[in-house]
């Protein structure tokens, strides 16, 4: 297999190599400052600014007679979490917060890292765990379905449909070599960890294009008409809203 530093790697097909970050036998300190870092990378190209503005229009379009759910499935770091409470009080609006992560050290590391007082749900689960006993409104997931097969892909897109009941979304990388080669050059240039660049770059080959989005969410039997996929600065996001 073609070296990620590859100037010459061919991104015309989807590339199946595992990422660090998927590895179980990470140091937990190690894991600690990658997540930070992650965390600290994606909010500097604004991040999670779609994401919250399609969660504010989402709940904006909402009955408010009880609180809204809202799951982030593959949480990491939980930042994405704790934007979504500042901007639930801005707002001055209830909502119940859950946080899902396979990794129990993520999770751990997620609860050390937010203030009891934001009130967020953090569990250990596979993401085809979510939570069904609970009624939840909406889903999101950012920067997770690079990690997963396309069989997967469809069969979370296919969960998400089901479970969610007002509305799901995913916000994830697009498979471009403008991208790819950015994260190395921005990695040299701000001294990231070098499990952030190598794993971005990879994260960028596993990719998916918005025609092999558009295959998946055929594949999931969802109509293209009840979705709609837009793009941001080489991601794409993928919408759903009942």
């Amino acid at each position: 297999m073609a070296s990620v530093n590859n100037p010459h790697l061919d991104l015309r097909h989807r590339r199946d190599e595992p990422e660090w970050l998927d590895g179980t036998d990470i140091d937990p300190v190690e894991l600690e400052r990658v997540l930070r870092g992650l965390a600290n990378f994606n909010g500097a190209f604004l991040g999670h600014y779609p994401i919250l503005k399609w969660l504010s229009m989402a709940i904006k379009a909402s009955p408010k007679e009880k609180p809204l759910t809202i799951v982030d499935v593959g949480c990491g770091y939980g930042d994405l979490l704790r934007a979504i409470r500042r901007l639930s009080r801005r707002h001055n609006v209830e909502l119940d917060l859950i946080g899902i992560d396979l990794n129990p050290e993520t999770i751990r590391i997620a609860r050390a890292a937010t203030d009891p007082a934001d009130r967020i749900d953090f569990r250990v689960m596979n993401i085809f765990e979510v939570p069904r006993s609970t009624p939840v409104d909406f889903i999101v997931s950012s920067l997770l379905a690079h990690h997963l097969s396309d069989g997967d892909i469809t069969d979370f897109l296919r969960l998400m449909e089901t479970v969610a009941r007002r509305g799901w979304l995913i916000y994830d990388l697009q498979r471009d070599r403008f991208l790819y080669h950015f994260i190395g050059l921005v990695g040299r240039l701000a001294r990231l960890h070098p499990m952030v660049v190598r794993d971005g770059q990879i994260s960028v080959a596993r990719s998916l294009t918005r025609a092999e989005w558009e295959e998946r969410i055929a594949a999931a039997g969802i109509s293209p008409a009840d979705t709609n996929i837009r793009w941001f600065f080489f991601r794409f996001l993928i919408e759903r809203l009942r």
